[in-house]
């Protein structure tokens, strides 16, 4: 029997074939869709993996070692009370730890040493939330794990001050924290500014309270635990918009893969039973850096 095509479509009777198979391969899809969510259910994350996790390239045997500032609140710092290491990553750090079978170690050291101390072979995981970019990520020193969270770069500056937006910067002085990603990014956005570099945040808040600087660049997660918790806070405000929105993640000694894939799978859990969003809402004001991981898919 011979088809007839006209005018490039197909003849009725194969059209309507085709349209006929086209419905029942959706209906099938559709099908299999409910029945593997019927299975599927209220199922927990998985979490049948070893424990203690095998781990060969750890600097030392049955110690996670990890690199930290512990100078950038809510997610790392030392408590006044108690001169004790604290905040959201410091937990998120020791909950790895116990999750892998180790025992940790924590190195406190200015920022602008964490990433060249883990190309040193310093630690085995280290970075309070570093930001993606295209450097980081294709870097043969550092692996970087799964998103931890969202974060986007921002300004603080003081209300009495000539500046309530990065636009009106100008020839103004913005500073920062010397080696962050956020500083960096905003001396390219902002070219005409003037810059000062700081060893840490509270010296770049006591720079921008002396005059050193007209705004104070970091990321917004720092910035928001500012505002609620400066002594100065009244004095603060927010300046925007921002200029970057980055994820965030943990960063992985380059010899140890293994020790990526087992952070990697433990975050994942994390993420899916919210272990990670009550560790950051522990501390943050917010928890929407979490929370909006799965616009970007996690």
């Amino acid at each position: 029997m011979t088809t007839i095509l006209r005018t490039g479509l197909l003849a009725p009777a194969l059209l309507c074939a085709a349209m006929t198979q086209s419905a029942f391969a959706q209906d099938a899809a559709s099908d299999a869709a409910a029945a593997f969510e019927a299975a599927i259910g209220d199922a927990q994350p998985v979490k049948n993996y070893p424990s203690p996790w095998p781990l060969r390239n750890l600097l030392k045997e049955g110690v996670l070692t990890v690199g930290t500032t512990g100078t950038s609140p809510p997610r790392t710092f030392v408590d006044p009370a108690t001169s004790e290491l604290t905040g959201s990553y410091v937990e998120l750090f020791e909950k790895l730890a116990e999750d892998l079978g180790l025992d940790i170690e924590f190195v406190q050291l200015e920022w602008a040493g964490i990433l060249p101390g883990l190309a040193a072979k310093r630690f085995d995981l280290a970075c309070d939330g570093a930001s993606w970019n295209p450097e980081r990520l294709g870097s043969d020193q550092f692996l970087m794990t799964s998103p931890t969270g969202l974060n986007a770069t921002v300004g603080i500056a003081l209300k009495d001050g000539d500046i309530s937006s990065f636009d009106e910067i100008g020839d103004g002085v913005i500073g920062g924290v010397r080696g962050e990603i956020y500083f960096e990014g905003a001396k390219k956005a902002l070219p005409e500014a003037d810059t000062t570099d700081f060893p840490g945040l509270q010296e770049s808040l006591l720079g921008l309270q002396n005059g050193q600087a007209n705004v104070v660049v970091m990321n917004l997660s720092n910035a928001l635990s500012v505002l609620d918790s400066a002594p100065n806070k009244d004095d603060l405000m927010m300046v925007g918009p921002a200029l970057e929105v980055f994820p965030q993640s943990l960063c992985v000694n380059a010899t140890e893969p293994d020790l990526l894939v087992a952070v990697n799978t433990l975050l994942g859990n994390y993420r899916a039973d919210g272990s990670l969003s009550e560790l950051i809402g522990k501390y943050a004001t917010s928890t929407a850096e979490v929370d909006l991981l799965g616009k970007i898919g996690y």
